[in-house]
């Protein structure tokens, strides 16, 4: 069925349908000048020899529908794509017509070497009263190159006004110039928009269109089999990549809801152990300000009432121990008072009988007794004297005398040696104490080395320390001159000069220029140690670069290695300025080399200042006083030497002074001794032992002897002395008793005094009965206890027992704060410090993150999982479905609207008695059938939250469940969005119905039967596949690609949809030459019965087309200007003087048909 049948409309071929009228080219390679060609409504064959510009003339018109073709396309389909073509619209307005040789080289010749404009426009009409023009201009500048051409586009309903156009070539076309002679037109200077705007006029709603026009003009072929021609050329990218792409999009957001949802969970997790461990805080809290109050005040109250007990305890006692001690006391008074009287009766008849003079005897001689014990003492003391004085004497009544008359005079004769003596001692003892401290010095500078690394003296270090805790600058920010020199290798012997002549710069502080208001304000109101000097490094020395230029070889700054990166960069700069400008010392190693510089600095440490002047410090000159250096490892090593020396100088000091002190007390007792000796005026009878022994031995003979006078008073003697004795005894004991009672006397006073002081202490601060009950259990073994000691052992043990537990609940409190404030630390570094911009993340802010726990659990979790499946259930699962949905639908879509081409192949013959038929099969790859079954399961069930009332383990099931369904989602999603090629691949192969549907070519042939017996015989029809061109010859695969082309090109211009295609022109270059024309009019019939109007470029001499066609155009080429022409008469009137310029000068004929 054609599409003149369907549309009935008059004897106009296709009425309604957009056909190509007229053709108009300007200056367009050999078309030299304006030319128009009339195009057919049937159909018209382009031809001539080969070379005259049928090629040129399709290329121009391929300038309208693309805006960077690929030119003379057949010519390179031909050539199997082995020639490049270098024709460009550059070249093609040039009009090149070859390469002329230019010396030894070569430059191209053009036609139109100047300033040239080109225009192609092509006029369609509809045989319906429409007609729609569509144009592109170029234009260029005089030595204008490829980059310079200019392009616009035109659409009207007039063929192009050439004259118009001719009227403002003069200069650059320009939109609003076009807009101007052109109102009615619309004027494009993008082609995208321009071909967006002539697709719609022309009915091509496809995108595929027109790369398949280009395809079939170009003569391609299929380029392989009908399938992958259909999937690569014909059939439009499916809507299911596009769904793909809203799916990925889509799931993006559940992603990041999802992620949302992560993070609310992982929040609740981070902070599910803080509502636990703040009641574990508070309980430990609790637990020890109870204990706190329990081993504190109320302790001791409690302790004061159990004391008052004890004090009772204790009274009681002792008035039971006083009772009894006071019957002891009256039995022991009797006992003794009966032995008085008894004792006096005996002793009153010894005396009768005479016995008073043997007492005088005895009672003399106890004296005597007494007194030798005394003279002893006497003697031994002298004789002591006499050996500390060292006088080595018999001990006479002689040597007594002897011994006062040497005392005196040794004693002279050593008072001298003794002073001399003295002086020693002190001397010794000074330089002990000045060792001491030289090594307490040491000691204490050597701890300080150890904290530091400064070699700066510990005044200035503590000076520094004091202004940055003050300032709140950094110690780092404020170094110490000296902390950022050094010698460099190889220079240390110059370390004493180097020391000597920047000592001063050394301890200068330096002072960042936004803190040094700060430091000045802080020395002026606070006092220093020793002298400071600071100086702003940001204020720039006037001349220090210029100095630093003028650095020489030996000068004092080549010799020094000065820090200038990190936070010392500036002051380390501000330093070698400094040097370069006020210590620019040459360095020489004999001070007479000194005489020749107006300053330098000698090996020894001479610096001179200028002609006149030359100074040397030795104040600082050991080398525990040096200041240059980055650390202070050597110093510290030295300083730790002297401290060992002064330790062993100490210890030897020591020694001598305890000498030097033993000598003078040895000295000092014995010039003591002598001065006794000599002041000591007793007589030898008062100092010797042997007079009173022999005084002892004569009363002892006399009592012998009155003892043995009265020999019958022994009997009563005996008596006496027994019952004295037992008396004696009875004493005693009364005494002690006496003593015991009045001790239990006064300790019952005492223990009264303390029961009263302890009540009165009780009843001022008695404990609480809270307090009692909790402190009870502590003392379960008060009833043992009846001594206040005891209680006090008790009290100490019960108060380390509740110090221990304090200590337990408060490391209890303290591990727990600790691990919240982890918690909070890690919570605030994870997301974000906003979260703790009010309340922080000490343990202060506990309840302020419980808080936030138990909005996660009951608000955020919830609201978080609700929005999540919501989306999931809702968009997510409609937009999967929706791909789904499409995945079946393309496919469905790609059939029907394919099938309805069968019907018009049907009509036309493949070959004699046969025709063809597009089968289409489904080849679903396995892998989008997996495709399809992962999103199917995660489907199946739409997703709801459990009831309240169901068990929180089916909670955890569904979770688990969904969680499972979107992690299948989102391992799909992320291959879908993934840019790696075998993920592009994979995508492709899912997504893409194109191939999911096998597409051949079925040839129905009747052939006949023969029939047994009968003349002749019947007919049946056989099915050939044609699933590609391979075993086909060259006029076979044009005839079958025309077919299959017609057919493709009816189903890009909608032909299922409206039953006919609303554009209809078809340009086909070097058109089946390869075929018979037996063949190519069965291509051309196939195409006319799809309803296309023929463009067909072809030679005269290979086929002769025209019996199938409306018209012929020939085209001829004048060989002598190499210009093509296809008009007899001018159309452009030229101006006065150009008679003929516009005339084409080849001999063109046009052969009308019909």
């Amino acid at each position: 069925m054609s599409i003149a049948n369907m549309l009935p409309m008059g004897d106009a071929t296709n009425p309604g349908q957009m056909r190509l009228a007229l053709v108009q080219v300007v200056n367009w390679g050999t078309f030299h000048g304006a030319h128009t060609m009339h195009v057919d409504r049937d159909g018209t064959l382009l031809t001539g020899n080969s070379g005259v510009g049928k090629s040129t003339l399709f290329d121009a018109m391929l300038r309208v529908f693309d805006a960077r073709p690929r030119s003379n396309e057949a010519a390179a389909q031909r050539s199997g794509g082995a020639v490049e073509d270098k024709r460009t619209t550059f070249t093609y307005m040039r009009g090149k017509v070859g390469d002329k040789a230019v010396g030894e080289g070569s430059a191209s010749a053009f036609q139109r070497p100047g300033a040239t404009w080109s225009a192609v426009a092509l006029t369609f009409d509809n045989a319906a009263g429409t007609r729609v023009t569509v144009s592109a201009l170029f234009d260029l500048p005089k030595n204008g190159t490829e980059s310079s051409v200019g392009r616009f586009y035109l659409i009207d309903h007039e063929p192009l006004d050439l004259e118009a156009l001719e009227g403002i070539a003069d200069k650059r076309f320009t939109k609003a110039a076009l807009e101007t002679i052109f109102p009615d037109a619309q004027v494009f200077d993008v082609h995208k928009a321009f071909a967006e705007r002539f697709r719609r006029l022309l009915g091509i709603s496809s995108d595929q269109a027109l790369p398949l026009l280009r395809v079939i003009q170009a003569g391609k072929g299929l380029g392989g089999s009908v399938n992958t021609f259909f999937r690569d050329q014909v059939l439009d990218a499916p809507a299911t990549l596009a769904a793909a792409d809203d799916v990925v999009e889509e799931f993006s957001n559940l992603m990041s809801i999802r992620q949302r949802l992560e993070d609310v969970r992982q929040q609740r997790d981070q902070l599910a152990p803080v509502p636990g461990l703040n009641k574990e805080y508070a309980q430990a809290l609790l637990d020890a300000n109870r204990l706190r109050d329990l081993a504190g005040e109320e302790f001791e109250a409690y302790k004061q009432q159990l004391a008052v007990t004890v004090h009772q305890k204790t009274l009681a006692r002792f008035k039971e121990l006083a009772q009894a001690k006071a019957k002891e006391l009256g039995a022991e008074r009797a006992v003794r008072d009966s032995l008085a009287k008894e004792l006096r009766e005996l002793e009153a008849d010894y005396n009768n009988q005479g016995g008073n003079a043997i007492s005088a005897i005895e009672q003399s001689l106890e004296n005597a007794k007494v007194g030798l014990k005394l003279r002893q003492q006497v003697e031994e003391a002298a004789r002591q004297a006499l050996s500390d004085a060292g006088l080595q004497l018999e001990w006479s009544a002689e040597g007594w005398e002897q011994a006062h008359e040497q005392a005196a005079a040794r004693s002279a004769e050593l008072k001298d040696d003794s002073e001399a003596l003295q002086e020693l001692r002190f001397e010794a003892f000074d330089a002990h104490a000045t060792r001491k401290r030289e090594l307490a010095a040491a000691e204490q500078e050597l701890v300080s080395l150890k904290t530091r690394k400064s070699l700066l003296p510990p005044s200035s270090i503590e000076n520094r320390a004091a202004i940055a805790a003050a300032t709140g600058v950094s110690e780092d920010l404020m170094p110490f001159a000296g902390e950022l020199m050094d010698l460099v290798e190889g220079e240390e012997r110059w370390r004493p000069a180097a020391e000597r002549a920047l000592r001063n710069l050394a301890t200068t502080l330096l002072v960042p220029g936004e803190h040094f208001a700060a430091v000045t304000r802080y020395l002026n109101d606070h006092n220093v140690r020793g002298a400071l000097r600071a100086v702003d490094v940001s204020k720039p020395l006037a001349g220090g670069a210029l100095a630093l230029e003028d650095v020489r070889d030996g000068d004092l700054l080549t010799k020094l290695d000065i820090l200038t990166a990190g936070v010392a960069a500036e002051a380390g700069s501000w330093v070698r300025e400094r040097i370069a400008l006020d210590f620019a010392y040459p360095c020489v190693e004999h001070p007479d080399e000194l005489a020749g510089l107006d300053k330098g600095l000698s090996l020894g440490g001479v610096v001179k200042r200028n002609r006149h002047t030359v100074e040397k410090d030795d104040r600082f000159t050991s080398r525990q006083d040096y200041v240059l250096g980055f650390d202070n490892a050597a110093k510290l090593e030295l300083v730790a030497g002297q401290v060992e020396d002064l330790r062993q100088e100490v210890a030897k000091a020591a020694e001598l002074a305890q000498s030097r002190e033993d000598s003078h007390q040895g000295m000092s007792r014995q010039i003591d001794a002598l001065r006794r000796i000599a002041e000591d005026h007793r007589p030898w009878e008062q100092v010797s032992a042997a007079v009173a022994a022999d005084e002892l031995a004569r009363l002892e003979q006399r009592l012998k002897d009155a003892l043995a006078a009265q020999a019958d008073l022994e009997p009563l003697r005996a008596s006496i002395e027994n019952a004295r004795q037992k008396h004696q005894s009875s004493t005693e004991a009364a005494a002690v008793l006496q003593s015991e009672y009045k001790s239990l006397d006064r300790q019952l006073t005492t223990a009264d005094s303390l029961l009263e002081a302890a009540r009165n202490r009780l009843a001022q601060a008695p404990p609480s009965d809270a307090i009692v009950t909790a402190l009870e259990p502590y003392f379960a073994n008060f009833g043992d206890v009846s001594e206040m000691h005891e209680l006090d052992n008790l009290a100490n043990r019960v108060r380390t027992e509740l110090l221990g537990e304090l200590h337990t609940a408060e490391s209890r409190g303290q591990a727990t704060a600790e691990r919240l404030t982890r918690i909070f630390e890690g919570f605030v570094r994870e997301w974000g410090s906003a979260i703790s911009a009010d309340h922080g993340t000490t343990i202060g802010a506990a309840g302020e993150f419980e808080t936030r726990y138990h909005a996660i659990v009951s608000d955020g979790l919830p609201a978080q999982e609700a929005e999540f499946r919501q989306f999931f259930n809702q968009r997510t699962h409609e937009s999967f479905s929706t791909l789904l949905h499409l995945l079946d639908e393309e496919r469905r879509s790609i059939t029907s609207r394919i099938l309805p081409l069968n019907g018009i192949l049907s009509q036309v013959n493949f070959h004699e008695g046969s025709y063809l038929e597009l089968d289409i099969k489904q080849t679903l790859p396995a892998t989008a059938k997996q495709f399809k079954d992962a999103i199917q399961n995660a489907l199946k069930t739409r997703h709801t939250r459990p009831p309240k009332t169901e068990a929180p383990g089916k909670e955890r099931d569904d979770d688990a469940e969904l969680t499972a369904r979107y992690k299948s989602l989102e391992t799909l999603v992320k291959r879908l969005g993934s840019q790696a090629p075998e993920d592009r691949r994979w995508r492709a192969e899912v997504l893409d119905v194109r191939g999911h549907l096998f597409i051949q070519c079925k040839e129905h042939r009747e052939v006949a039967v023969p029939a047994s017996g009968k003349k002749g015989g019947a007919k049946k029809t056989e099915v050939f596949m044609h699933a590609d061109t391979g075993s086909m010859s060259g006029g076979e695969r044009q005839r079958f690609t025309a077919f299959i082309m017609a057919a493709a090109l009816s189903y890009q211009l909608g032909i299922a949809e409206q039953g006919f295609t609303t554009y209809g022109t078809v340009m086909m270059d070097e058109a089946f030459v390869l075929a018979s024309e037996e063949f190519a009019g069965a291509g051309i019939k196939a195409l006319h019965e799809f309803g296309f109007q023929l463009l067909l470029a072809a030679p005269e001499n290979v086929i002769d087309l025209s019996r199938h066609l409306g018209s012929v155009t020939e085209i001829l080429r004048d060989k002598r200007t190499n210009r093509s022409g296809v008009l007899t008469a001018p159309v452009i009137k030229p101006p006065p003087g150009e008679q003929g310029n516009w005339r084409s000068e080849a001999n063109p004929v046009d052969i009308v048909l019909r």
